[in-house]
This record gives C-alpha cells, structure tokens and sequence, in this order.
C-alpha cells in the first residue's frame, strides 16, 4: 500500500511525523486503494493543531487556504499544486442542523478520530508505510461487500442526515448490500428480482428535513449515475428517503422542499404481464441500469413513467390488464413540476422533460418505418425547441437511449430480433437528424456570402429561410452546390413571372 501513496502525499505525511505528530491518510482514498480504484483525491488526518499543521506547511513553503475550515481544524494545503485537506484528531456533535456538526473539539487518538465517521468502509487509515489502521471492520466488509455504519445506524443518521442519502449513493456506486442490526423492516420489492430487498431497514428521514436542497440534489445525481444505480435506488425508495423533505433558503427564509414522493406509489405496481416482467418501480431501476451512465438519460429514465396508475392515466383493457395509456404526457407534464421543484437549470430540465414525452414515439414507428420518421424529425425541427441541428441531433441520440433502455426493461429483452429492430431505428433517426434536418439557416451548406453575388443583401434572410424549408420538407439535399441550383432555378422563374 505504501507505493500506491501518490509523492506529494508522502511528503506531507512525512512532514508531519519528522514534526512529531502522528498523520494518516483517511478515509474514502483507504477504501478506493484496497478497491483497486484510483482516488479521486486525498484527505490527511494528523494529531497536529491547526496552528501547528500551519507552521510545518511555512516550513515546507506549502501554501495554504487561509482559515478556511478552522473552526473544524482543517487546513487545505497546496502541494505540488493540489490542494489537500489536513485535519485535526477530532469528536464531533450535531444538534438542529442535519449536516453541521454543532459542537467539534479535538480528541487524543486516531481511534476516537475514525469512530466519528460514517460507514466502516470509510472508517480506515493509512500511515505512510502503508500500514493499515482498520478498528471497525472495514477491510472484512470490503471484501464481503457489505455497507454498514460504524456503530448503531440510527445514532449515526440522526448525527448527519446526509448520511442517509449517501448509504444510497454508496450502495449505487459499489454496487455492495446495505445492512444494519436494528430498525428492521420487512422485505421489500418482487422476490426474485436484482432489486429484491430481503430485509427493509426503518431510516429517520424526518432529518432530512434540515439538509439543503443542493447537498440532496448532489447526493441524488451522484446516484443516479452510478454504475448501479437501480440498486441506491432501491434502497433509497425502501427506507422512505423519497418521501422525506429538504430546505432551500430564500430571501432569508427557508422553504420545504419535498424530495421525490412522486415515485412512491410505482414500488408495488402491477403492469400488464403480456408487456411486462417488472412492476413498474422495478421496471424503472431496470430501464436506468441499461443506460450510459448521463445525468440526462437517467433522470428522464427516472421519471418516463412517473404519471403510470394515476387516476385517468390507469385503466384496464378488454383482457382485464392494466393499461396507461398517455402516461408519456402526463409523466412529461409532472416532470416539469418535479424539476422545477428541484431548482435544476432550465436547459438541463428542458432536455429532460422532451425525452420523457417523447419516449413511446418510437414503438408504433416499428411498424410504419422511415417516412413517419422524418415527419416525426421535421416537426421537431420546426417547433422552435431547438436552436441547431447540431442539438436537435444531441437529442435524438439521447432519446434512442432512453427508447432502448426502456425496452430493454420489458419483455422485449428475450426477443433479439425485435430490439436489434429498435436499435437499427434508433439509428435510422438519428442519421436523419444528423444528415437530412437542419434546424436554423445557420445549417445550411451555405451562407449570405454564398448569395451576395446572386442578390441584394436585404433579400438573403429571406431567401435563406426558403431554402431552409425546402431541405427540411426533404425536397432538397443540404449540398451547397445542390442548394445554388435549387436558387438559380428558383431566381429564374421568379424572373419570368409577369
């Protein structure tokens, strides 16, 4: 372990002990390393004081970020250009606030350091031997794949609510089992699926309360692109987290935020079985698995059925079954409202919210082939809701994503032959956005200098626009040199016109 430690971290730990002072790398850099994942960044625990770390980074002409974190004795010192965070031997207590600990002080040893943190996975130490300090297990519950908190969860989770969501993001990135020894619930999910809970475990969510919409939101996205996110997110339904409320500070005042409990009422919900392997919850986490881990894809993914069994979207059909039809709009329509809600830009939501409503676009598609298609593009280019054919492009790729992946998450999974017609549709339209669908006269294989020579300036706006039409009617290839022949024929008739 010694020669995984990166120089520049080497040189701090060194540092410090030649001071006289124990220093350890901490935390989740020890879990990546035993991982065989490469940190994405380092944290240093030492007995050193503040003011003591301080004046061995003078000595070594480290710079430092200036009382940032004191209060919490931490110093973040540059070295070799990258900032570290050192950190005092500290206890910690939490009061009213979810995240920040109300009460810190120092403590004596590493132990008491390390019996402070989250999960046992986090809880180990490294020093600059590659010696491992390891107390609560975390190394035993590596290998078995196992998430549990450091002593009791519930002591934990009412410590740090946040640590709530990050089981979740954990469970979603590891792909491990959570587990803990009290607050047990019952199962939870279809037995027999990856997503089946064995056991259900009671979380305080009404903590949550007290978190900032934007740790949530980080926590959720983190999640949601994970390698196994179906899995976090199983996890995160099962233990009430999506019902449970966070806070944004407005004008000086805080505003309740709900989390997602718009997705509770899928966890349990039947589909028709024709269709259909999963409920509809589940079906979800499987449609989100299948896809590239983008933060687009898989909140769309997230929400595409958000509105199926809602009063007027449920229905039966003629053989008894469940059916939810329109549930794309709906789903759509709510998605707004959810986004919105969770403060997300405009242009993120807006991609979101169009590949929710448009994501059963593609299944009748199967059947009616490339001239519904370019219809289909057309209208879209034309709708003003996308500026270029570079982004109207962008989604239709996105969209064949999400098709894909949500038809991977049916019963058509066991039929190649129908989802090797899907992705050879898939591509079809996104080679017609691409090729054939410009979206704006910027677009086009030609420009004003093109015409000046044909024309008055005032006339080339217009002009352009005309010939922007007849390539997106599919009348004419975007070639410029078809484009000028398409103009001069057309400035020749116009001249013959009385």
């Amino acid at each position: 372990m010694k020669n995984k430690l990166p120089l520049y971290i080497k040189r701090i730990l060194h540092a410090l002990n030649q001071g006289g002072f124990e220093a350890y790398v901490v935390g989740g850099a020890v879990r990546d390393l035993l991982l065989g994942i490469e940190p994405g960044d380092f944290d240093v625990t030492t007995s050193a004081h503040p003011e003591q770390v301080l004046e061995i980074c003078r000595q070594e002409n480290w710079r430092t970020v200036d009382k940032l974190g004191n209060n919490f004795g931490c110093i973040i010192a540059i070295v070799d250009h990258i900032p570290v965070e050192i950190t005092t031997f500290r206890g910690e207590a939490y009061g009213y606030d979810a995240h920040k600990p109300e009460q810190v002080w120092f403590c004596d040893n590493l132990r008491e350091d390390l019996s402070r943190r989250d999960f046992t996975i986090n809880a180990m130490a490294l020093n600059a031997e590659g010696e491992l300090y390891d107390y609560f297990g975390g190394q035993e519950d590596l290998q078995n794949k196992i998430l549990r908190t450091v002593g009791k969860a519930s002591q934990r989770f009412e410590e740090d609510a946040l640590r709530m969501l990050r089981a979740c993001r954990f469970v979603a990135q590891l792909g491990f089992t959570y587990q803990q020894d009290e607050d047990l619930l019952p199962a939870f999910g279809m037995e027999g699926t990856p997503y089946y809970l064995e056991r259900s475990f009671k979380f305080p969510v009404e903590r949550c309360a007290g978190l900032s919409l934007e740790r949530v939101r980080t926590e959720l996205d983190k999640m949601l692109t994970s390698k196994y996110a179906g899995k976090g997110l199983m996890l995160f339904m099962a233990t009430g987290l999506a019902h449970a409320t966070c806070r944004v500070k407005e004008n000086g005042n805080f505003t309740t935020i709900p989390i997602l409990p718009e997705l509770e009422h899928l966890a349990g919900l039947h589909q028709n079985p024709r269709f259909h392997c999963y409920d509809t919850w589940e079906h979800t986490l499987a449609a989100i698995d299948n896809s590239p881990q983008d933060l687009t894809i898989r909140w769309a993914l997230l929400l595409h059925d958000v509105a199926k069994g809602l009063p007027g979207i449920r229905k039966q059909n003629k053989e008894g079954q469940p059916s939810d039809h329109g549930h794309e709009a709906k789903s759509a329509e709510m998605t707004v409202k959810i986004l919105e809600r969770l403060r997300y830009p405009e242009s993120f939501s807006k991609l979101v919210i169009w590949l929710v409503a448009q994501h059963m676009r593609f299944a009748p598609m199967l059947i009616t082939g490339e001239r519904t298609l370019l219809r289909w593009v057309r209208s879209e280019a034309t709708s003003g809701s996308f500026r270029t054919q570079k982004e109207l492009t962008t989604a239709y790729e996105k969209l064949v994503e999400v098709f894909l992946s949500d038809m991977g998450a049916t019963n058509a999974r066991q039929n190649p032959k129908l989802m090797s017609e899907g992705r050879l549709l898939g591509e079809l339209v996104v080679g017609l956005a691409k090729e054939r669908m410009p979206v704006s006269t910027k677009d086009l294989d030609i420009n004003g200098r093109d015409l000046l020579p044909l024309m008055p300036q005032s006339k080339i706006k217009g002009t352009l626009s005309y010939l922007l039409e007849r390539v997106q009617s599919g009348n004419l290839p975007n070639k410029k040199a078809a484009l000028l022949t398409a103009l001069e024929k057309h400035l020749a008739k116009l001249e013959a016109t009385p």
